[in-house]
């Protein structure tokens, strides 16, 4: 069997991931199956550049992005350091039909919220859902993960309840079987200074038997610094080891474990948008808008305090060879101290506002989530005549468990937005109510990926049930409500696909996603006076489009159309007061399109851009019209924060011989159009263009001894632009960031 490794060794490429990821133990297969799915190229490792070729997020199986038939976007470790994201909105900035950074620029690293194709998504991590909570959202820093892939369009055969615009999943670093580490320093932006190391390799043991079976990873990261509102601050500090053990060419074990701390979390308000959107008159003759930094809080109020940590397996077994098994699971627990003076949402902020007085609301809670994931499968290859099969039948479950104590919100001091005081003596509600709710599921799911000539049919289906359940409390008075709300429903996809010699693949498709609905009831005599629970949400979605990729080539492009109906939202019942019914339905027509591509040596670029025409098609319910304080139909009107159109283009360029040679130049430019900044449809929020800079010097070129290390800078918002990411309503506009630049030096070995 040493002979065919030896013609391995020969075919690879000369670099050193490549041999370290030859099987060790002289079997005839060459890589081993850590390797094919980990390894550099691998559906789950990294990405070569900037053009992955290969995700699982759209199949849970090893599977060519160009063969699969739905849109995948795939953003790589060297996109996200080349553009400096020090959060994944920030990391998805340049993904057509996604909008980032709902909550503004200022967010920070409190939440990670953004659309796809016009709806909010949800992030999974190594194909596990995270829980979804405000105040002890369990962030996760890009500095930890490999890549990040996007499934646009409903996604819930593979992954249960989801919306209807796709999801996102993060992919961990896992431990390599060759001896690698970094270290880098990071300073600027608000006065920050990050740091952090990236250390791992082989374990060396002359215990018979264990040779070259274990790995290990470590990954750290510090960040401190000011936040972009003044007087707010950043603060983030998190270790992640890793141990992996592959005691053949067929089995691996990979243990993860991840504690952070994140004591401050930056700025988290909003504004009117008289005074953002709008000019102001501030009164004393002042006439403008409140600057970007501005603050609407209150020191001595101001917390969001969180602690997460985590522990996570992942399992993979080649039980022959055409039958593979895949078992990962985690428990995390993340809890939260959150407490906020912020501009409040209401009328005493609307459209008519004027003066100085900014009106402000108080209040905060204390959240606790426990969560426990696992996900289960079975992936078998298989010939029935000409048909190739590969065959899925999996199982998952989630688990949370969310411990909450929250009080009222009320009117607090106004703040005076032309002499700021944010040391008032503003006292803080007492909590009133405490709550645990578990939210529970199950699915079980199928799916076959059948290939004829050059045909691909894939059909999936998918069963889940989920409950929600569990006490709420007030204190005073002492009152108690019991919540138990169960949900089941069936969720496919089918898709046909035909690729081309030449690397064309046009597709059609269509998927479906469910999301229970946890309040509210539907008046039916059928079921006495409590009513019935409404049936979950219900989303579907076609699709056409076009990938290629030129055969032997660093190019991929893909051209979406797609039509995505979500329906059985439930507005308040006209007839029945105390009830809801299920008549809201919103429709999202658009084209999307996106190239990724290494077009010459050094050279690289990323560009898209997305049309939505995103309404609400069917609806009884309305809106105040803040304007002239009527109600109108939401039928017709569009939804907040999503601009119909977005492009982006990314270019990298690296000098690879003359007197230049080891320079970087990079830039970028991003396009938001406008979006409607309220539910009535009476005002937009403008349209914008932001342009971001990097370059980067590999120092061994001035110095051999300086071999490993570089240099960079990155400039976002280069122009400094002043912008506001969205409004929902005339109280609540959020600003971007303004001009950040940041100084990286990167040793590695």
């Amino acid at each position: 069997p040493a002979a065919p490794v030896q013609i391995a060794v020969q075919a690879a490429p000369a670099t050193d991931i490549e041999l370290s990821e030859l099987s060790v133990m002289g079997e005839a297969r060459g890589r081993s199956l850590n390797s094919d799915l980990y390894g550099r190229g691998g559906a789950t490792g990294p990405v070569p550049g900037y053009v992955a070729s290969r995700s699982t997020v759209g199949t849970k199986t090893d599977t060519p992005i160009l063969e699969t038939a739905q849109s995948v976007s795939v953003i790589g470790r060297q996109q996200i350091e080349d553009q400096n994201a020090l959060t994944i909105n920030q990391a998805l900035r340049f993904t057509p039909s996604v909008t980032t950074e709902q909550r503004g620029g200022a967010g920070s690293t409190r939440l990670e919220q953004f659309y796809i194709r016009g709806f909010t998504a949800p992030i999974f991590l190594d194909n596990m859902a995270l829980p979804t909570n405000r105040d002890a959202f369990p962030s996760v820093d890009p500095y930890r993960l490999e890549r990040v892939d996007i499934i646009k369009g409903p996604a819930s055969v593979l992954y249960g309840q989801s919306g209807p615009g796709g999801l996102v999943n993060l992919v961990s670093k896992v431990p390599q079987f060759v001896r690698h580490g970094e270290i880098f320093v990071q300073g600027g932006g608000f006065s920050e200074v990050r740091g952090g190391f990236d250390v791992g390799g082989p374990i060396q043991s002359d215990i018979p038997g264990l040779a070259d079976q274990f790995a290990y990873r470590v990954i750290g990261l510090g960040w401190n610094g000011d936040g972009p509102a003044v007087t707010t601050k950043v603060e983030r500090a998190f270790i992640n080891p890793s141990l992996t053990w592959r005691p053949s060419a067929d089995t691996s074990l990979t243990i993860i474990a991840n504690y952070q701390r994140d004591p401050f979390s930056g700025f988290y308000g909003g504004f009117p948008a008289v005074g953002t959107v709008f000019p102001r008159n501030f009164g004393n003759g002042v006439f403008g808008r409140l600057p970007v930094n501005f603050y609407d809080g209150d020191r001595n109020i101001e917390r969001s305090d969180r602690t997460q940590a985590s522990i996570e397996y992942l399992f993979d077994h080649r039980i022959t060879e055409n039958l593979r098994f895949h078992s990962a699971g985690r428990y995390l627990r993340s809890n939260g101290d959150y407490r906020s003076v912020f501009t409040t949402f209401g009328d005493v902020n609307g459209p008519y506002t004027s003066g100085p007085t900014i009106g402000r609301s108080v209040g905060g809670t204390q959240v606790d989530i426990e969560a426990y994931t696992m996900d289960n499968n079975f992936i078998a290859d298989f010939d029935t005549g000409p048909i190739a099969h590969t065959a899925l039948l999996g199982v998952d479950h989630r688990t949370f468990s969310t411990r909450s104590v929250t009080g009222p919100f009320p009117a607090t001091t106004g703040l005076n937005a032309l002499a700021p005081d944010h040391d008032l003596p503003i006292r803080f509600p007492a909590f009133t109510s405490t709550s645990r709710i578990d939210a529970q599921q199950t699915g079980v799911y199928f799916q076959d990926q059948a290939k004829f000539d050059r045909f691909i049919l894939t059909l999936g289906g998918r069963y889940d049930t989920a409950r929600q359940t569990g006490p709420t409390r007030t204190f005073a008075p002492n009152g108690l409500t019991i919540q138990d709300v169960p949900a089941e429903a069936f969720t496919g996809r089918a898709s046909l696909l035909y690729l081309f010699d030449s690397g064309v693949a046009p597709y059609v498709s269509y998927s479906e996603a469910f999301e229970p609905i946890v309040n509210g009831r539907i008046f039916d005599t059928a079921f006495g006076s409590a009513g019935r629970i409404p049936v979950p949400i219900a989303s579907d979605q076609y699709e056409a489009g076009i990938k290629y990729q030129p055969p032997g080539t660093d190019i991929l492009l893909t051209t979406a159309f797609f039509d995505i109906r979500r329906s059985n939202a439930t507005t308040t019942d006209p007839v029945n007061p105390g009830f809801v019914v299920q008549t809201g339905e919103v429709g999202v027509q658009g084209v999307e399109f996106e190239a990724r591509a290494t077009l010459a040596e050094g050279l690289s670029l990323i560009g898209g851009f997305s049309l939505l025409d995103i309404r609400n098609v069917r609806d009884t319910g309305f809106t105040t019209n803040d304007l002239t304080r009527r109600q109108v139909p939401l039928q017709g009107l569009r939804p907040v924060q999503v601009p119909d159109t977005t492009a982006s283009l990314f270019v990298d360029y690296r000098f690879t011989s003359g007197p230049l040679i080891g320079l970087g130049l990079g830039g970028g430019v991003r396009y938001l159009g406008p979006s409607w900044g309220d539910p009535a449809n009476t005002f937009q929020v403008p349209e914008s263009v932001l342009v971001d800079a990097v370059a980067s010097y590999d120092m061994k070129h001035l110095d051999p001894r300086l071999t490993g290390l570089t240099a960079q800078i990155n400039v976002q918002n280069l122009l400094d632009e002043r912008y506001v990411t969205g409004c929902f309503t005339y109280s609540g506009c959020y600003y971007g960031l303004p001009r950040t630049v940041y100084a990286t030096l990167r040793y590695r070995w």
